[in-house]
C-alpha cells in the first residue's frame, strides 16, 4: 500500500485518489454577500430618498466610511425616480442619476442607519450615511452616469465589489432633473470588513 493521507482528526478517513491520480475533493461556492454575511455579520443595506427633486441636482443618499480600520466594500446599488411632474418626457437628457466621490456633508440632510442584514449578528456598520438632499462640499468626482428611461425605471447595479472606500472616503448618489417635482430612491448594499485580517 502507498503513502495515505490521513485527516488529522483521529477519525480514520484517509483521501481518495481519483483515475487520473488528482485528490478528491468538494467545494461549495457562495455568493460573497452571503458569505461576509453568515461568517462575520458586516453585510449591510441602507435606503435614502429625496422627495422634493425640483428642477435641479440633489444629493440623495451619501456614505462616508468612519471606521478607523475597516475598509466598505460596495456590491449593490438601486435607484427609483417617480411620481414625478412637469419637466420633459423620460429619457430625456437633462435627467440623470450620477455616482461619484470624494464630496462631504457641510450641512442639512437626514441621517439615515444602514440595516444589518444578518438579523442574529449585534455588528453596527462604521459608516455615516445622509438622505434628504444634505448641503454638499468639495468636488464630485463622477464615475458613471445612468438616464432613467421612464417612470419608477428601476436601475439595479452590481459593482461586484469594486467601488472601495477606505478611512473617511465617501461616496454619493445624485439625481438631476428638468421635472418640476418627483420622488427619489436609492439603495447601497455593502459589506465592511478589515483588510489586515482577510490577507
Amino acid at each position: 500500500m502507498g503513502l495515505q493521507i490521513l485527516d488529522g482528526q483521529g477519525s480514520g478517513n484517509v483521501a481518495g485518489v481519483t483515475s487520473e491520480g488528482l485528490l478528491r475533493v468538494q467545494a461549495q461556492t457562495n455568493p460573497l454577500q452571503f458569505h461576509h454575511s453568515r461568517e462575520h455579520g458586516a453585510a449591510y443595506q441602507v435606503q435614502g430618498d429625496f422627495a422634493s427633486v425640483n428642477n435641479s441636482t440633489h444629493a440623495v443618499l451619501h456614505l462616508k466610511n468612519t471606521s478607523s480600520t475597516n475598509v466598505v466594500v460596495v456590491t449593490y446599488i438601486r435607484c427609483q425616480f417617480l411620481d414625478y411632474a412637469g419637466g420633459t418626457a423620460l429619457p430625456n437628457v437633462a435627467t440623470y442619476w450620477d455616482f461619484g466621490l470624494n464630496r462631504t456633508v457641510s450641512s442639512g440632510g437626514t441621517a439615515v442607519t444602514p440595516v444589518n442584514m444578518n438579523a442574529a449578528s449585534g455588528n453596527a456598520a462604521s459608516v455615516t450615511a445622509t438622505d434628504n438632499n444634505p448641503t454638499m462640499g468639495g468636488t464630485f468626482l463622477e464615475f458613471d452616469r445612468y438616464y432613467p428611461s421612464s417612470e419608477a425605471d428601476q436601475l439595479t447595479y452590481n459593482k461586484e465589489g469594486a467601488l472601495i472606500l477606505g478611512q473617511n472616503d465617501t461616496f454619493e448618489i445624485r439625481i438631476t432633473s428638468d421635472h418640476t417635482s418627483g420622488v427619489a430612491q436609492a439603495r447601497v448594499s455593502f459589506l465592511e470588513y478589515d483588510p489586515t485580517l482577510e490577507a
